[in-house]
């Protein structure tokens, strides 16, 4: 998410606001870079602020309109639920964004981080500088997340004239990742100490791949566990029950047909949502 003319306009309209509540930004303003939110505090808030207005003004008027319309008791509940439910539901969305991009994006570059240091173990065998491995990493688009994050290593280097001990010490502050930071950490100390990269690196590889392998090892066996609870409730068990009810059902004169058309169109669907997000979440996604 990058600034706008939008977000620009929304600061300078509540900036006055902003300057009278006198909050400290320090914190807000490293947590909106954790999430690769391009905005200051100022601007994003005052966004979100004008979003929930507007959010509220327009589900407020359409709704309205509806119950001029339409006058009666629903419609009016509809007016008062529809215009608080949306502007609640706005503000609560773009207040936690920033906190859930920042976890996701952890998430992501401590999935590919044991193949990155793979790749910087290789450059520094060969000779290269930190920088300039950085920069390698800032052009591989394998990397998801981290590939943005060596980006910024390289733009404090390259643009801004800082040197690499300056940049890494930036790059800890700002990352979203723990064992990101603590590998950038132990470059510093290398570095600062003297010593050579090479071996460093090379500790790191084989730490990172082994717990990822082991990760790896507990997710196949989370979605095989998965897989069976899947077949065994919402494949077998609709069945049996489909089987048991039409038996019933010809004993005792009938089928409860709304009771079939409840599971077959509420039931079922639903649990197979529930099971896609389950898989989805287990699928090498928290490493």
């Amino acid at each position: 998410m990058k600034s706008t003319a939008y977000s620009r306009f929304c600061r300078r309209l509540f900036s006055k606001l902003f300057e009278h509540l006198n909050i400290s930004e320090t914190s807000r303003n490293r947590l909106l870079e954790k999430a690769d939110i391009s905005m200051v505090y100022q601007e994003y808030y005052s966004m979100v602020l004008m979003n929930i207005i507007i959010g509220f003004t327009v589900s407020f008027l359409s709704t309205l309109i509806v119950y001029l319309l339409l006058p009666n008791q629903i419609t009016a509940l509809l007016l008062l639920t529809v215009s608080s439910v949306v502007p609640v539901a706005i503000g609560l969305y773009y207040i936690t964004l920033p906190a859930s991009k920042a976890k996701s994006r952890g998430k992501n570059i401590d999935r590919f981080l044991p193949y990155a240091t793979n790749f910087i173990n290789t450059m520094s065998v060969a000779g290269i500088s930190p920088a300039e491995i950085f920069e390698a990493l800032s052009e591989v688009e394998l990397y998801g997340e981290l590939q943005k994050e060596a980006k910024k290593i390289v733009t404090e280097i390259d643009m801004m004239g800082v040197d690499t001990i300056t940049a890494l010490k930036h790059a800890i502050q700002i990352s979203p990742s723990e064992k990101f930071k603590e590998f950038l950490q132990g470059i510093l100390g290398v570095i600062m100490s003297g010593s050579e990269l090479t071996p460093y690196f090379q500790r790191c590889v084989d730490k990172y791949m082994e717990r990822d392998l082991i990760e790896r090892k507990k997710n196949l066996e989370s979605l095989a566990v998965m897989a069976e609870a899947f077949v065994v409730t919402v494949i077998a068990f609709p069945l049996f029950l489909v089987i048991i009810i039409s038996i019933m059902g010809m004993t005792s004169g009938g089928i409860s047909f709304e009771f079939l058309f409840i599971l077959a169109f509420l039931i079922l669907p639903l649990a197979y949502f529930g099971f896609y997000v389950m898989m989805k979440s287990g699928m090498g996604e928290s490493v």
